[in-house]
């Protein structure tokens, strides 16, 4: 259970300490302006089931996140999945900050969150609490350890973890429904509107590796287009579900990147057959996992190595660089033929197969040579009796503890390190003509400050920022923009517990939140410009959101 602690949201004229902006600028559009209104709203039913509170949103992002899918190589990092620890009956031990943080600290810049859908698998099609809370806890400590995520729902209505793994009763609803079909659509629009303001969402992908080709090609006879030619028309193209999706998440999320994988697992080979939606913000994404005879052979019957000359299902090939280049050379085509970025949502070796260094190594080069961001199999996330992924164990099979000093972990902390992007800052930059100042602290040492601009009011009438904060002006949606302050702002301590210097007179609104106390500050009643401060620390409760201590 969550505690619950005071939030002292301190609304001051002018802090002299700040400066001031002379608020001649056109502001930014408010939230209300910018982004169209979501089809489902807190006391809607889904199937029965009301519809959570959204997590109180973030600042826009001061950058477009499209930025980070072109030009080269901002995002690499792994997969993870909500439990540590899991078994058939579910998760025996869950994800924590910890593991977050301690990814973060290996230099790893993103997550793609290989997680159950928010909406149940089987009917009535409605909101999963338990997902909802593991992605919340994910988002929330993305937004603080500085990651971005993807979002990648591997489970939803009429698709269970069955139908990926090939394991227990697969649930195949999704291909086969209109219900399951149609409710798998809401709940990417219910997951857009949930989280289209968070700094940390670098983009949705809509379904981990779908594979409905098998159901009309289940022994691999047919080409690519012979199999998608056969599902053209039906439940079972992929094709028009990704693009039913798009347009449902358009409509509440206009600019969150979307994430499109190809059929067949997300093999390079389908690119041939992939059929863009004409989303101009949408990534399209293989699980880079060729050839399976190598990366997944089993601990004691590991006999090929690389590279090697080898048997691919009855074809000879020469498995090498070059053969991965090959490989690769239909996701490249299609990148080039419709203008468009790749993402490597997912690719890995079994630790222990002979030189997976080498062959990881190779894959990485060719993935920066291509431009495109990707995410290694897979961050903890084991089961009890198979650590076969775990790239902190190393290449001995017989190890089953972390060694960060390891050779496998080595080649994926070299290529972390290179990464720049983060959303760690959420300060969007001042204005061309305006720049930041710095101020030094009374030390003499320099204190860094942040100028940027926010529209006013700040609050929301039914936000939960505004619950005790009833003499505040308010516009609908607005509240979108406060969490832009929570690594900014600093400046007046008198208000918090622990400090002891002279009271100020300046009013304030008690409202009830998680888990921290910090200040925010606006530039008069019925402004349209604020200036915020970043300095040297703050006093408060100790607490684990963003690492303060008093």
């Amino acid at each position: 259970m969550k505690r619950r602690i005071s939030f002292l949201i301190i609304l001051v004229l002018l802090a002299a300490a700040c400066g001031s902006g002379d608020g001649e600028d056109s502001p930014p559009s408010s939230a209300a302006e910018s982004s169209p209104p979501s089809t489902l709203t807190e006391g809607d039913q889904i199937e029965g089931t009301a519809v959570p509170q959204p997590l109180s949103p973030a600042q826009q992002p001061a950058t477009d996140k499209w930025a980070l899918w072109t030009d080269g190589v901002h995002l690499r990092g792994v997969d993870m999945h909500p439990c540590l620890l899991y078994t058939e009956a579910g998760c025996t031990q869950a994800i924590s900050r910890q593991d977050v943080q301690e990814l973060r600290d290996l230099g790893a810049n993103l997550i793609n969150a290989s997680y159950p859908g928010l909406f149940t698998e089987t009917p009535p099609y409605e909101v999963n609490p338990t997902a909802l809370a593991y992605l919340d806890d994910l988002i929330g400590w993305a937004e603080e350890v500085g990651f971005y995520v993807v979002i990648h729902f591997r489970t939803g209505p009429g698709r269970n973890e069955g139908a990926i793994t090939g394991e227990g009763d697969p649930l195949f609803d999704v291909w086969r429904d209109q219900a399951a079909h149609d409710a798998w659509v809401e709940m990417w629009r219910f997951t857009a509107d949930r989280y289209r303001n968070s700094p940390a969402v670098a983009g949705y992908d809509l379904m981990v590796e779908p594979h409905s080709n098998t159901l009309v090609d289940p022994d691999f006879e047919l080409e690519p287009a012979q199999a998608q030619a056969q599902m053209t028309g039906t439940l079972l193209d992929w094709h028009a579900l990704a693009a039913e999706i798009t347009a449902a998440i358009r409509q509440v999320d206009p600019d969150t990147p979307i994430i499109i994988n190809s059929l067949s697992w997300g093999s390079a080979e389908w690119f041939a057959a992939l059929e863009p939606t004409g989303d101009a913000r949408t990534i399209y994404s293989l699980h880079a996992y060729d050839p399976d005879i190598y990366v997944i052979q089993e601990e004691g019957e590991t006999n090929i190595r690389y590279p090697d000359v080898v048997d691919d299902y009855g074809e000879t090939i020469t498995f090498d660089r070059a053969w991965l280049e090959e490989n690769y050379r239909p996701v490249r085509e299609f990148a080039q033929r419709h203008n468009v970025p790749i993402y490597v949502g997912e690719f890995g070796a079994l630790r222990w197969v002979p030189d997976a260094t080498a062959f990881l190594s190779d894959q990485m080069d060719l993935f920066e040579t291509y431009g495109w961001n990707y995410a290694v199999y897979v961050w903890r996330g084991d089961e009890p009796d198979f650590d076969g992924f775990n790239l902190e164990y190393g290449p001995d099979p017989a190890n089953h503890a972390a060694i960060l000093d390891n050779p496998l972990l080595a080649i994926f902390r070299e290529r972390w390190a290179h990464n720049a992007d983060s959303p760690g800052s959420l300060a969007a930059p001042p204005p061309a003509n305006e720049p930041s100042e710095d101020i030094s602290s009374e030390d003499g040492e320099s204190s860094m400050r942040r100028n940027f601009t926010l529209p006013l009011p700040l609050f929301a009438p039914d936000s939960a920022w505004n619950q005790s904060a009833t003499d505040a002006a308010v516009l609908p949606d607005s509240d979108q923009q406060i969490l832009v302050t929570f690594r900014v702002l600093l400046g007046d301590f008198s208000t918090l517990e622990g400090y002891d210097g002279p009271a100020t007179t300046w009013p304030y609104a008690d409202v009830n939140l998680d888990e921290f106390t910090v200040p925010i500050f606006r530039v008069g009643a019925g402004e349209q410009e604020v200036v915020i401060c970043e300095d040297e620390g703050v006093l408060g409760w100790p607490h684990p959101k963003f690492g303060i201590e008093t």
